[in-house]
């Protein structure tokens, strides 16, 4: 029995020992691979989130059909292919995230403290909405998931002396592939992409699009920000760019989600008024100030009269619409968010202070509540109470106000893209949960690492990187297309 004993004991020593072997062996790779393409390194962790979110939808054997009915059970099972491939993907995450991590470590040279501010406010949102309340909560529990996406943001703060432009580029190709293979789906996992049966407010299409996204919630605003992005730095040939706006518009219009058509409403004119604003500045000299508040408000006031342009043109196409809202109970109840408001709000009286924990939502609590199909909050303000208390909405509105001050400040040299993006994600706030920081592995995440990485400089490419500008074509010389 001894020699049983100590034969396990050797074995599960030897096998820590070739563990700690083949992790070495592969941060060692990593770190020569970021040695070779430093500047794409990071960059690439977008596309891979996408990649690996669109085979989830596919894996998972999802069968999305009549999914307006069976939500809660609509979403599929993870296969073991599934939780190996997110488990590969995770590990990649990783290895590039450490080898930044330590790129950055061996660097004799200072660094600017530009972006600290928001970075400062990033890690008090994640401490108040992430680690506290799994200390405090109802329900204290440790899910290693949630270090991921702090990892990211961290090696992404880490690496702002490198520019944006790859973190650019390669979000709008992986968004340009998520959509096209999104199309795809509807001929190849029709039960995986399309909902049927869907009362929506398009004439004539009883259709609406999951594509290869987690929900149409988050697959259209993914296709506004391919939109945005393509507006902003376009594709080099043409027929590439028509081809994109077409799956973006595509993807956007049967997403039928209404919170990413409003977004558009106002992230659009936003962006196409920073360029009238900004575009003979950028290519010559910086100005210092950023939009006046009456340039500001034009935008906006083009939006409102864009909506009252197509609410006037929806009344003349569909016979008495508005009553017809008025009778809807999908409407009335915002599609039955109210009573997941309702639950968020009676939930979080329990622990005021530190809210329920991140398991909050999970398939334990759905069933138990008996609200299957409540992923979320669907709403960021209520999804930071309920799940981290006052402490963690304080977090959030600490986190925002200083997101939009800096998108604010970059949108002179973006021309516009910085506040229209910013827009993209708050108009979600009231609806949906944008910056659940759960997982990695969501639309959601891609479109806040972009923002927060766009804004870390305040839009401007850092001037120690002169190789990233060889690289490059640098902003101020951009022609818009």
């Amino acid at each position: 029995m001894v020699d049983n004993q100590l034969s396990t004991v050797l074995l599960y020593f030897v096998g820590a020992l070739a563990l700690c072997g083949i992790g070495l062996l592969a941060v060692g790779f990593f770190v020569d691979i970021n040695r070779h393409f430093n500047k794409w390194l990071l960059p690439v962790i977008s596309p891979m989130v996408l990649a690996a979110t669109a085979a989830s939808s596919v894996l998972s054997e999802r069968n999305i059909t009549n999914a307006e009915f069976e939500i809660g059970t609509a979403s599929g099972e993870e296969s073991a292919v599934l939780v190996w491939l997110l488990r590969l993907v995770t590990a990649l995450v990783l290895g590039i995230c450490i080898a930044r991590l330590i790129s950055v470590s061996q660097m004799h040279k200072g660094r600017s403290r530009q972006g600290g501010a928001l970075f400062a406010a990033f890690l008090f949102f994640f401490i108040t909405n992430a680690v506290l309340n799994n200390i405090f909560g109802i329900k204290p529990v440790f899910d290693q998931r949630l270090i991921y996406p702090a990892l990211v943001f961290l090696a992404v703060y880490l690496s702002r002396g490198h520019g944006f432009t790859p973190m650019i580029d390669a979000t709008k190709w992986g968004l340009l592939l998520f959509c096209v293979a999104s199309m795809a789906a509807i001929a190849l996992f029709p039960q995986a992409a399309v909902q049927q049966n869907y009362a929506g407010v398009l004439p004539s299409i009883h259709i609406r699009l999951w594509g290869l996204g987690s929900n149409p919630n988050s697959i259209g605003p993914l296709a506004l920000t391919l939109l945005l992005l393509q507006i902003y730095r376009p594709f080099g040939g043409r027929l590439l760019q028509l081809a994109g706006y077409a799956a973006g518009l595509f993807v956007l219009v049967l997403s039928q989600s209404k919170t990413a058509w409003i977004a558009a409403l106002i992230a659009i004119p936003t962006l196409w008024w920073g360029h009238l604003l900004y575009a003979a500045q950028t290519r010559a000299r910086t100005r210092h100030s950023a939009y006046s508040l009456r340039s500001f408000s034009r935008p906006i006031l083009l939006c409102l009269l864009g909506l009252v342009a197509v609410s006037a043109l929806a009344y003349v196409l569909i016979q008495d619409p508005f009553a017809k809202l008025a009778h809807d109970e999908q409407v009335t109840s915002l599609t039955g968010r109210t009573d997941i408001w309702a639950l968020a709000i009676d939930t979080w009286k329990q622990n005021p202070l530190f809210g329920y924990g991140t398991s909050m939502w999970d398939v334990e609590f759905r069933r138990l509540s008996g609200m299957n199909f409540a992923y979320h909050a669907h709403n960021q303000f209520l999804q930071s109470l309920s799940v981290a208390g006052l402490l963690g909405l304080l977090g959030l509105l600490v986190y925002t106000f200083v997101l939009f001050r800096q998108a604010f400040a970059s949108n002179t040299a973006t021309r516009g893209f910085s506040l229209a993006l910013f827009w993209v994600i708050f108009i979600r706030y009231f609806t949906e949960a944008p910056l659940n920081m759960s997982s990695i592995f969501s639309g959601e995440f891609v479109t806040h690492l972009l923002l927060f990485s766009l804004v870390l400089t305040k839009g401007r490419e850092p001037a120690s990187v002169s190789q990233a500008s060889r690289d490059y074509e640098p902003l101020q010389n951009l022609q818009w297309r």
